[in-house]
């Protein structure tokens, strides 16, 4: 019982994870700056782009878009 229990539970945990995970890939869509994608990975969303860490350094536009995701 105990473990049809953890089963459900474990389940019910994947479903709202991924549901968050499309929740914020879909609010960080909306803002994306041109040439920057995001990617929904199972240990949550990654932001992907050519040369982002140097445009993060000079963009506020996507150090803004990271600290709000942050929370």
């Amino acid at each position: 019982m105990l473990e049809a229990l953890e089963t459900r539970a474990a389940a019910l945990a994947e479903r709202r994870a991924r549901r968050v995970r499309a929740a914020l890939a879909d609010a960080l869509r909306e803002d994306l700056p041109s040439g920057v994608r995001v990617e929904e990975r199972p240990d949550g969303v990654a932001l992907v782009g050519r040369g982002l860490l140097r445009r993060w350094l000079v963009d506020p536009a996507l150090r803004w878009m990271v600290e709000r995701t942050r929370g």
